[in-house]
């Protein structure tokens, strides 16, 4: 497909957008999409109001200070490094203290705060190893629910921004949605908490990976006894390989 229909694709402009506004997306590849919003209205549309669903994430942390050995090694591992590479690293790690311990999960994985990329001792930052994210919308479109998904340990992590209103005697339920043949599999109730964290056994794993899309359902208590999720959807959001978003930029 030529260059310029390819953009033309939907869903291709929203992972482009997605993976410009989160930071996945770096280097010349950023650089051209730069160009490309300058030239395409639509695609800059689109890549505001990723900025817009994306507001909710910095409006829900707290204050998180870090301790002090952290400082101490960074200073220890930039000594030799430039005035200039040592402010801009040092203007990134300011941000740090802003976020709380679940949105510093995600801003690693974005690259808010990628200390790697300019410090390359592993005593100081070790590669976060995220494989899947999906941000997941209310009915208006807002973000309400981020999912972090790990295949070390199979670990899912998963941050309610804002809390739905759900009846009593009722509870959340996630599922994945398959990118094959649009049918759902359950990944487990949720607790109706700011951060939650499970290991998925391997066939939840392999869910993930076919996933086109996570959902959360109000269930009875104990969750869908027919082990389908009901209609009262509360949350939707497509399920991205973290690597795949900086090879569709491409």
């Amino acid at each position: 497909m030529p260059g310029s229909l390819r953009y033309e694709e939907p869903e291709l402009q929203d992972r482009l957008a997605s993976s410009y506004v989160v930071g996945t997306m770096r280097g010349k590849a950023r650089s051209r999409f730069e160009k490309i919003m300058g030239e395409r209205p639509d695609i800059a549309k689109r890549v505001r109001q990723w900025e817009d669903k994306m507001q909710p994430l910095h409006e829900a942390t707290k204050p998180l200070s870090p301790q002090k050995r952290t400082w101490s090694r960074i200073t220890a591992a930039i000594n030799h490094t430039s005035d200039q590479v040592i402010e801009k690293l040092l203007s990134k790690l300011r941000f740090y203290k802003y976020l709380s311990a679940a949105a510093l999960s995600i801003a690693l994985v974005i690259g808010v705060v990628s200390v790697s990329t300019v410090i390359t001792s592993p005593a100081v930052v070790s590669p976060t190893g995220i494989n899947y994210v999906a941000v997941l919308e209310d009915t208006n479109a807002q973000a309400i629910m981020v999912a972090t998904l790990k295949k070390t340990d199979r670990l899912l992590s998963f941050d309610i921004l804002k809390k739905p209103q759900v009846p009593d005697n009722t509870t959340l339920q996630l599922w994945a949605v398959s990118r094959e043949d649009g049918s759902t599999a359950s990944l487990g109730v949720l607790e109706l908490k700011g951060h939650v964290e499970k290991n998925l056994t391997k066939p939840e794993w392999a869910l993930i990976k076919n996933a086109e899309h996570l959902i959360v359902s109000i269930e009875s208590a104990g969750g869908s006894s027919n082990g389908l999720p009901s209609t009262q959807l509360v949350a939707k959001g497509l399920c991205v390989k973290v690597q795949d978003w900086q090879s569709k930029a491409g």
